[in-house]
């Protein structure tokens, strides 16, 4: 590397510093004596002393470098990669319920009907990538404004339970204490925040719940996000003794408990004594329309339109999950503003597609190369294809009649089913089966061992399969 720099200017003439390169990275120094002290923006490396040079223009740079505030933009400005960042948002959940809060209605109403009129906890599941984390601040917003007082916590492995909940009553106040007569606001209190009210050592279930009973004034919602992190079976025992509790006594609080699960018993474990407690409700894949509404709103609030046919094509392969929507629209846009247009055509959607599936997530990219081999063709990519593309219920599972009925484009004939049948049965069995039959009411049904391997299939194959 420094015998190329050298080659592009003679290796002893002195580089005046660019008047805004000031704090930049060196990419070659000239030399300087080892007993005179470095200055900054210079290397050491002996003989006489060289400013830095500027980069080389091929260096990759961030577009919107930082110097007391943010400065111009190098590549693209700085407004409209706000924008695109504010429009589509695939790593973080939406903030705020507004026009890019799209859908859900159903299920938000369902939630508020079981905290406001059934005062029951309420325990929200599904498969990852489909807008829980987003839905529950919605939730939280709402209750906000009809005057809640809600507490969030983001679970983690390493949380027990007595320290989950210190930490939560610590942030209700004591001016919801009861009070010595029943009042909320009468009567000395002597302590600032609930935690206070706790035993200093370890505390059971049942002085918890009774702490909790003190409370007035409001009712209180403990949002418990990302529960399936939680690995403590003691933790989720407590927290199903606790939720007894708080039902039995018509507590203030409620519990508001969101996680990756199949199933409820998946999330908390088998505790029948809880179910009358609980409403459980699952969230579904968003429907076609509610996936291009997020197209068409992000475009929107970005400045910038997804022809008819790239709309089609995202929601084609985000197959309801708002996660893949809003990562193929947000890599689509930035493909059509890095060619100076406002338009997002197919060739960025291709763009998108390749730069998805480079960056996805290590465990799908090795499951999938692991089942399809090398040569990434033959009977297994065509099934896992025709999987991805068969008509799902709710929990993401189809019918094995239902897989022989996908059209297979662009990869020849179809298979028989006899073929299709003996494939997948391979997809199904051992440690490392990409595919896992559930038992239903009527015999049993397949589905995706990880979910989100469906849209990565689709991804994988778009070019082959003239997804694109």
């Amino acid at each position: 590397m420094r015998s190329f720099f050298r080659s592009r200017r003679p290796a002893d003439e002195p580089v005046p510093a660019p008047a805004n390169t000031r704090g930049a990275i060196s990419v070659e120094a000239e030399r300087i004596r080892p007993a005179e002290p470095a200055m900054p923006g210079m290397r050491r490396e002996g003989g006489p002393i060289r400013r830095a040079t500027a980069m080389d223009e091929n260096v990759p740079r961030f577009s919107m470098p930082i110097s007391n505030g943010l400065r111009s933009a190098t590549t693209v400005a700085p407004e409209v990669s706000r924008r695109l960042r504010e429009a589509f948002t695939p790593t973080r959940p939406k903030q705020e319920v507004n026009a890019l809060f799209i859908g859900r209605l159903g299920t938000i109403r369902r939630i508020i009907s079981a905290i406001e009129e059934e005062r029951a906890n309420v325990v929200l599941y599904g498969d990852r990538g489909r807008g829980k984390t987003s839905l529950a601040n919605a939730v939280e917003q709402i209750a906000v404004q009809a005057g809640y007082l809600t507490i969030k916590m983001t679970c983690s492995a390493e949380l027990g339970f007595e320290d989950m909940f210190r930490a939560l009553m610590g942030r209700i106040p004591s001016s919801y204490h009861k009070g010595a007569a029943g009042n909320p606001f009468s009567g000395p209190r002597g302590f600032a925040a609930f935690d206070e009210r706790l035993p200093k050592g370890p505390y059971t279930v049942t002085q918890l719940a009774d702490v909790m009973d003190e409370i007035a004034g409001t009712h209180v919602l403990m949002v418990l996000d990302e529960y399936d992190r939680i690995a403590s079976e003691d933790t989720r025992n407590k927290l199903a003794e606790l939720i007894k509790n708080l039902t039995d006594k018509g507590s203030p609080v409620t519990l508001f408990i969101i996680g990756v699960a199949e199933s409820v018993d998946h999330l908390l474990g088998k505790h029948p004594s809880i179910q009358r407690a609980l409403v459980a409700v699952h969230l579904p894949p968003m429907s076609d329309r509610e996936i291009e509404r997020i197209i068409l709103a992000g475009a929107e609030a970005a400045g910038i339109s997804f022809s008819a046919d790239v709309r089609r094509r995202i929601v084609n392969l985000s197959k309801g999950l708002p996660y893949y929507a809003q990562l193929l629209s947000l890599h689509s846009a930035r493909a059509a503003v890095g060619r100076s247009s406002n338009q997002v055509e197919r060739q960025d959607l291709a763009e998108a597609v390749k730069r998805c599936t480079s960056e996805a997530e290590r465990a799908l990219i090795e499951a999938y190369h692991r089942v399809i081999g090398p040569e990434g063709a033959g009977p297994r990519a065509d099934v896992l294809y025709l999987c991805a593309q068969a008509p799902t219920d709710d929990f993401g599972s189809f019918r094995e009649s239902d897989v022989a009925q996908v059209p297979l484009r662009g990869a020849g004939p179809a298979h028989k089913p006899e073929v299709i049948n003996r494939t997948l049965a391979e997809l199904t069995e051992g440690d490392g089966a990409i595919l896992q039959r559930v038992i239903v009411p009527d015999g049993h049904r397949i589905r995706f061992r990880n979910q989100m391997m469906r849209q990565f299939v689709l991804l994988m194959q778009a070019e082959r399969r003239e997804l694109l």
